[in-house]
């Protein structure tokens, strides 16, 4: 199902389809790589940090290949000792502070966005990056209102314990939330607090290393909206 151009308003989708009326899906979603297209920008910072912190340097012709690399796998492929990551993410973050007001949306993400803040689904963040980060990057885009929380999580190997606390604190029902994220993380996430996880490929990792089984897997942006009409009907 495709809805072609999408900066619909959402008279318009309720003509097309009516369920655009009745979505109760909550949305969380992960936000560099999903949301914004951070990637080069922490590839760049990353290599600045790699004589401090004693890694190895990215070099241009391995960057493809990080995308088929789980979180630790990076870790190992760059040498970073364990101990020194939290510190290294303070880093990175520091880095991207002033860089995030000039980093682009994902093509057509805040078009889907807003539709989905219209037919009143809640949707939240859950991020490794900063929150003062993201809400310069959603104030930029005038679209912090869209989301009712963000959560932050210095974690690089694992944001289960985040989801579960989110989950917890927000009363979400889990068979009516979805996890969209870009990374392999992002979906044992999910699978670690049994809700349905949908899985980006125009994010950080590649589409080989997502097929990790994700509930599903979104190519382009406007197939999340398909992925949750689909789950409206399948619902009890």
């Amino acid at each position: 199902m495709t809805y072609g151009q999408i900066d619909y308003t959402m008279s318009k989708l309720k003509l097309i389809d009516p369920r655009f009326g009745h979505l109760t899906m909550h949305l969380l979603f992960d936000f560099d790589g999903t949301l914004v297209d951070s990637y080069d920008c922490v590839i760049e910072a990353t290599n600045l940090l790699a004589e401090q912190f004693k890694y190895r340097k990215i070099k241009e012709h391995e960057i493809e290949h990080l995308r088929n690399l789980s979180s630790r796998e990076l870790i190992n492929f760059l040498g970073v000792s364990f101990y020194k990551i939290p510190s290294l993410i303070r880093q990175i973050r520091h880095l991207l502070h002033d860089q995030m007001a000039n980093m682009k949306p994902v093509a057509h993400i805040v078009a889907i966005l807003e539709i989905f803040y219209k037919a009143g689904c809640p949707l939240g963040i859950l991020t490794s990056n900063s929150i003062d980060n993201v809400l310069i990057w959603l104030e930029m885009h005038q679209i912090h209102h869209f989301f009712s929380f963000i959560h932050d999580e210095s974690n690089c190997f694992s944001k289960r314990h985040l989801l579960k606390k989110t989950l917890k604190k927000y009363k979400i029902d889990k068979s009516k939330v979805f996890y969209i994220g870009d990374e392999t993380r992002d979906i044992e996430a999910a699978k670690r607090n049994n809700i349905q996880s949908i899985a980006v490929t125009w994010g950080y990792n590649s589409e080989k290393v997502l097929l990790h089984q994700p509930t599903y897997l979104a190519k382009h942006p406007e197939d999340l909206l398909t992925i949750c009409l689909h789950s409206q009907d399948l619902a009890p």
